[in-house]
């Protein structure tokens, strides 16, 4: 299998304008053969200079300068954003950043190949709690060990972060200072920061990183978390006024990025997770889709019908919508995706008229989880199959084989990388 590296991985910093430095990144977010986003946070500087330089073509190089997202800032360190274009395909660059004519970093990014079908893999995982001044004596089973095992891991192109990123606690769910505070504490954690500049990331939010637990669109500072996490993370296409839901393409896949919080509103009869505008969209973007795969990923359980937790088969209106949006549109290769729940498990479904819908969810990073949960009502779940994992976790997606006859693989590994359970399915079997 061909497994693309990139190579993110900055070399010490040499030396300091003033106090002007490099805390956290840089990371690559989006990236295409020809482009790619950039963020990174910074300590005491308000412009960064940025040259990047095509290592087997020194007259392949570009020079940029990035301006810190003041706005977003806590104290002295602030978020900065760039987005990198006419870059050449499959090509490693150097990017050296400098405040003023002192060097604060040096590193590599790449582009990836301009490719239809091929052999890839990519990363999956969701709720990651990284304890920051007081909470880290409240949670104390929690261990970032993991991070240091995906740093080491030779598969994945990319990562996916499927919810609850980070933990907004107390406070901080009510104050844009305590908001940017978590954010910037957490990015700067050695664990993930390592691991954040060896890969490139895509990411979707759930209640955690929206608001508080189980919340809703009603939760009144949405907006001001929607703004802090669009400036730092780097996903692809303009964000949404009412989400940060997205799509792109990788090869021959299609992944579907949703927002189940933002629009979601549990009162009344007729509960709503989605939302009208963002359904239509997911349901255009299926119709047009011509993905071998299209991957919908979702923070919260799709298929499970467990009545005790969030879960998308209790907005009954949207759910029969979409699924038989699905049914009489003959959309092929959907798979669900989803976090949330501090475990692992692959849930199956089968419904009239349509091949078997599955919900892979991997969950949870590094967050705490009930050892004994398994031996209760969920654990006895009859659409599962496979094990039913408590152990911190995460997934490799491995997508294989030629063009119509196409192989999904997923493999779910413990924090040292140890595998748990995999499960492959065939193109054919997820299509009319």
């Amino acid at each position: 299998m061909r497994t693309l590296t990139i190579l993110l991985t900055l070399l010490p910093i040499l030396t300091f304008a003033g106090n002007a430095k490099i805390v956290s990144g840089p990371f690559q977010g989006h990236t295409t053969s020809s482009t790619t986003k950039i963020w990174f946070l910074g300590a005491d500087v308000q412009e960064v200079k940025c040259i990047i330089t095509n290592v087997a073509d020194s007259t392949d190089y570009q020079i940029t300068n990035i301006k810190a997202s003041n706005d977003y800032c806590f104290k002295n360190e602030c978020p900065f954003k760039a987005d990198l274009s006419k870059l050449r395909e499959a090509s490693t660059y150097t990017i050296d950043l400098y405040s003023q004519k002192t060097l604060l970093s040096s590193g590599k990014i790449t582009t990836i190949r301009n490719y239809e079908v091929d052999d890839f893999s990519f990363l999956v995982g969701s709720c990651a709690f990284i304890g920051t001044g007081k909470d880290k004596l409240v949670k104390l089973t929690n261990s970032t060990r993991i991070f240091n095992t995906l740093a080491e891991e030779k598969e994945g192109d990319f990562m996916l972060w499927m919810g609850d990123n980070l933990y907004l606690l107390g406070g901080e769910l009510k104050s844009k200072k305590k908001t940017l505070k978590r954010y910037t504490s957490v990015r700067k954690h050695k664990k993930l920061n390592h691991f954040m500049k060896k890969k490139f990331h895509y990411s979707t939010w759930d209640d955690h990183d929206f608001g508080p637990n189980n919340s809703d669109g009603n939760f009144e500072m949405k907006n001001l978390t929607k703004k802090v996490f669009e400036n730092y993370w780097q996903n692809p296409n303009e964000p949404h006024p009412d989400g940060v839901y997205y799509k792109f393409n990788y090869a021959d896949i299609e992944i579907f990025m949703l927002d189940d919080r933002f629009n979601r509103n549990d009162e009344g009869s007729d509960s709503i997770m989605l939302g009208e505008t963002q359904l239509k969209w997911l349901k255009d973007g299926l119709k047009a889709s011509t993905a071998a795969f299209k991957i919908i990923v979702s923070g919260n359980q799709v298929l499970n019908k467990f009545d005790d937790h969030e879960c998308f088969y209790q907005y009954e209106s949207e759910r029969k919508d979409l699924f038989s949006f699905i049914k009489e549109s003959q959309i092929n290769g959907v798979l669900f995706f989803s976090g949330d729940r501090h475990h692992s498990e692959i849930l199956k479904r089968q419904e009239k008229g349509t091949y078997p819908f599955y919900d892979f969810t991997v969950s949870g990073l590094t967050s705490w989880r009930h050892p004994l949960r398994g031996l209760g009502k969920e654990g006895k779940n009859e659409f599962r199959i496979g094990d039913f994992i408590v152990k911190h976790n995460y997934a490799v997606i491995s997508i294989s084989g030629i063009q119509h006859e196409r192989s999904f693989k997923i493999t779910y590994k413990d924090k040292f990388g140890k595998i748990l359970q995999e499960h492959t399915l065939k193109q054919q079997e997820v299509s009319f």
